[in-house]
């Protein structure tokens, strides 16, 4: 390590100001601002040779402490040269930081809900300072809002969601993933307010094999019945960085069925201070959006502070203005720091309510088998689809306790408790035909049971209804150590999951008032499941660095049990047999290993390789499908993922390329019918090769303007065919498969966005085209290729006051030239009378303006 290098006028200053370095802490006397005034010329004149890299991610463990000590520990880990002209630091708590970052970022999590800022003033040095102390920034300055993963050993991106202007405030956290490179998100709107109309996918992989966690809760999966996607607990406006590793995660993330990457979602801590923000928007659609949140200080001396959100979002469907949708959310986050670590306490409740959208076919007109009626007809058969009769509602609660805790120097546990309850049911009309021959096959004697007594016939009271009533409790515990030492950065832990899941799906008669009548018996019973699951998981990783730091190799590898259990009737076939299912499935692979590097060409060139095995274990409702197979073989893939990175001060970017090998693919295939279930097909079918390369750059011609762009080419297809059975023909058929795409994902996507800020005003604009996609598993019909334009202006109405930071105009046009497409995809295995995709349409062009305060 070097000595902190002063200059003579620096030296001789001395005031109240403390250089901290490795060996070097002197006190300087005179004002901050001479002081500050003095470093900077000291950094331009005779800055020390050494050269600091502030963008250079690396692993931290400091853990919450003192401010002085906190910025020692930096400086060391760093060899950053940190000057403070702030007085009584050791006074002020630091939340510290425990996980990988650039310096810059590391620096800025640790003065968190200080009054204190930085400033870069030299090629190692930085300066604290009071926030008032600041000068005006650089007229129409622009942040990264879109960071290239640096220091990382596989391709990573860094969102920051709060500054990207073309995203309206309230819009789904997985929107703003679209813009990275090998990212295809749809939305069944720009607000997301139906789920079953939105995906995400990621390099051919779907949202269901993704490690997603949110504050380092892992949450299960995107599946809308029994997972857990990220927007029913978290409002965009609370997150303050989305981290997206779009190759293979990382073995410390907790997760059993991430064969592909990881998205980590971060929300803000509290500021620590008493600060508000107010936010409302209206707009196409009846949309109506309102969040607020507020932060406080110190309950008491040395007590915890906390931050309180809540948002409420309303609008119809774009294609059903009678068809209305809300979601509620309500958010506290309490955190305590002690002498030598932190707690916090943090819980979300999220309300949904909405309808079943419109279905329509792969050239985006209505679908004939599910055509939504908006007024009904009178006709019991036809009015089964009346929009009124198809709702759903959830209601979901996340609890969790993080504790993190430094026993010891360059040790630091963490201990992270969490509980989810989720409640929810779902409503649809069925037609009295349907309704009768489900009966009927459930009582006669050759399908069967005949005198059951367990339902009751149709009562010709017009159409019939079903009830799908969900219930989910799901508790664990992740566990992590981190040991810092002089080259080697070791993590090891685990994490243990128990989460019970069960879903009942009946078939009642409805009243001459058009009631369901839950109180009577069912027609039939389609399915009433129950699992059981326990997840346990371990993992060692061991980070070193090698010449001069310029080189450093991740090791580690995790190991995955998944035991799970049903019980109930797991399907209608069951039900009619009047038969229950009790199975028991063990997936398991206790070494999966990972290995990468990143090696430092120049400052600004970085060189990256990743190789990783991943384990799936099979889906929980294949258990409980039409066709499940106990000889069903989990999901395995082999990743291997490379490339290059530029980072300047104008120019970032990358290039990346990526090969994987799954083996025992399984396809999730559906057979549509909105009177009974869409019958889930579970099937392994062979191997899935798939290679690509991702571009991506940010170019920074003034610091009043960002463009960026990126392109993405991916070709995954199928290796084998795969055989079905056919009921028809009763016996087994091939599916020719092999050599053809697999479905829903585009062969080539590209994005292009810039941002220009001058005064009071910032534009920005976001073009997005997403290439021809695959609706079935034989290539027999596919949706059109497309490009939407997305386009965003906002004001500051007044200049800062006492109490307010900053009133805010904003206009968001989404699809701004109104382009019709098809969005979402459930794909089918081929096309004929019986089989076919399901598909929605993207949202037509929306216009959203609203109104945002901060004030303090």
């Amino acid at each position: 390590m070097r000595d902190a290098a002063i200059c003579r006028g620096c030296a001789e200053a001395r005031s109240g100001t403390t250089i901290i370095g490795t060996k070097a802490k002197q006190s300087l006397h005179r004002t901050a601002g001479a002081c500050r005034a003095l470093l900077l010329a000291c950094a331009a004149l005779c800055g020390a040779p050494a050269h600091a890299d502030f963008e250079r991610e690396q692993d931290f463990a400091i853990p919450p402490q003192s401010l002085a000590t906190a910025l020692t520990a930096f400086s060391e880990a760093t060899h950053i040269q940190v000057v403070t002209a702030a007085a009584n630091i050791d006074k002020l708590p630091s939340p510290g930081i425990a996980h990988r970052a650039s310096a810059a970022v590391a620096l800025a999590e640790l003065l968190h809900g200080t009054p204190l800022l930085f400033e870069v003033v030299g090629a190692d040095t930085v300066v604290i300072m009071a926030a008032a102390d600041t000068p005006p920034a650089e007229l129409g300055a622009l942040d990264d809002v879109v960071v290239i993963g640096h220091g990382y050993t596989r391709a990573s991106n860094t969102i920051t969601p709060a500054d990207i202007a073309a995203k309206a405030p309230g819009a789904p956290v997985q929107t703003f993933l679209d813009d990275l490179p090998g990212v295809n998100v749809q939305n069944s709107d720009p607000f997301g307010l139906y789920e079953y109309g939105n995906s995400v996918r990621v390099r051919g992989f779907g949202s269901e094999q993704l490690g997603v966690s949110l504050d380092g809760v892992p949450l299960d999966s995107y599946d809308q019945r029994d997972g857990s996607p990220p927007g029913r607990f978290v409002d965009s406006e609370d997150l303050s960085t989305v981290t997206i590793a779009q190759g293979s995660g990382d073995v410390m993330m907790p997760s059993y069925h991430a064969l592909g990457g990881s998205v980590r979602y971060f929300t803000g801590d509290p500021a620590g201070q008493w600060n508000a923000h107010a936010q409302s928007s209206a707009g196409s659609n009846e949309l109506l959006h309102a969040y607020a949140r507020l932060d406080t200080p110190a309950w008491w001396a040395g007590g915890p502070i906390a931050a309180f959100s809540a948002s409420r979002t309303r609008a119809v469907q774009f294609d059903n203005a009678k068809a209305d949708m809300r979601v509620e959310h309500a958010a506290v986050k309490l955190q305590q720091l002690f002498a030598s670590g932190r707690a916090t306490l943090s819980y979300r409740y999220g309300k949904r309510n909405d309808h079943d959208m419109q279905s329509y076919d792969a050239q985006g007109h209505v679908a004939s088998y599910f055509d939504l009626l908006e007024t009904p007809t009178g006709d019991p058969e036809r009015d089964a689809l009346y929009y009124r009769y198809w709702t759903n509602s959830r209601v979901d609660q996340l609890l969790s306790l993080r504790v993190e805790q430094s026993p010891a120097n360059g040790w630091l546990l963490e201990a992270l408790p969490y509980y989810e309850r989720k409640r929810g049911d779902g409503y649809a009309g069925v037609a009295p035909s349907a309704a009768m021959a489900q009966y009927a096959l459930a009582t006669d004697p050759d399908t069967g049971v005949a005198g059951r007594s367990d339902i009751e016939p149709y009562d010709g009271s017009g159409i019939t209804e079903r009830l799908e009533t969900l219930s989910g409790d799901r508790g664990g515990v992740t566990l992590a150590a981190t040991w810092e030492g002089r080259r080697h950065t070791v993590h090891f832990g685990g994490w243990y999951e128990r989460y019970r899941f069960s879903q009942n799906r009946p078939l009642y008669n409805v009243d001459d008032q058009g009631r369901i009548e839950t109180a009577d018996l069912p027609i039939v019973d389609y399915y009433d499941r129950h699992f059981d699951s326990d997840v346990v998981q371990f993992y060692v990783k061991d980070g070193s660095r090698w010449l001069d730091d310029r080189l450093l190799i991740d090791l580690g590898f995790k190991g995955l049990h998944v035991d799970r259990s049903f019980d109930g009737i797991p399907n209608l076939d069951a039900f009619e047999r009047d038969a229950s299912e009790h199975l028991r499935r063990v997936d398991r692979d206790l070494f999966q290993p990972q290995i990468g590097l990143s090696y430092k060409l120049t400052i600004a060139h970085e060189l990256f390789a990743n190789y990783a095995e991943n384990f799936s274990a099979a889906p929980r409702n294949a258990l409980g499908s039409v066709t499940y197979e106990p000889q069903l073989a989990p999901e395995t893939s082999r990743n291997v993922d490379l490339g290059i990175r530029r980072l300047g001060d104008r120019v970032n970017a990358s290039a990346s390329f990526y090969y994987i090998d799954y083996d025992h693919r399984i396809l999730e295939l559906t057979v549509a019918d909105p009177y009974t279930i869409s019958d889930e097909v579970y099937r392994n079918v062979g191997s899935v090769r798939t290679y690509g390369f991702e571009l991506a750059s940010l170019w920074k011609p003034q610091p009043a303007l960002r463009l960026g762009a990126t392109l993405s080419f991916n070709r995954s297809t199928f290796r084998d065919n795969y055989l079905r059975y056919d009921e028809s023909a009763q016996s087994a058929a091939l599916v020719a498969v092999a050599g053809k795409t697999v479905p829903d994902t585009p062969n080539l996507m590209a994005t292009v966005n810039a941002r220009y800020r001058h005064g009071r005003w910032s534009l920005q604009g976001d073009a997005k085209y997403t290439g021809r996609r695959y609706s079935t598993a034989v290539n027999d019909e596919h949706v059109a290729a497309y490009t939407t334009v997305d386009v965003a202006a906002a004001c500051e109405l007044l200049e800062p006051t006492a109490h307010l930071d900053s009133l805010q105009l904003q206009l968001q046009v989404y699809n701004l030239f109104d382009k019709r497409y098809v969005g979402y995809i459930t794909p089918a295995e081929f096309v004929d009378n019986d089989n076919h995709g399901s598909y929605f349409l993207g949202a037509p062009r929306a216009l959203y303006l609203g109104l945002s305060a901060d004030f303090r």
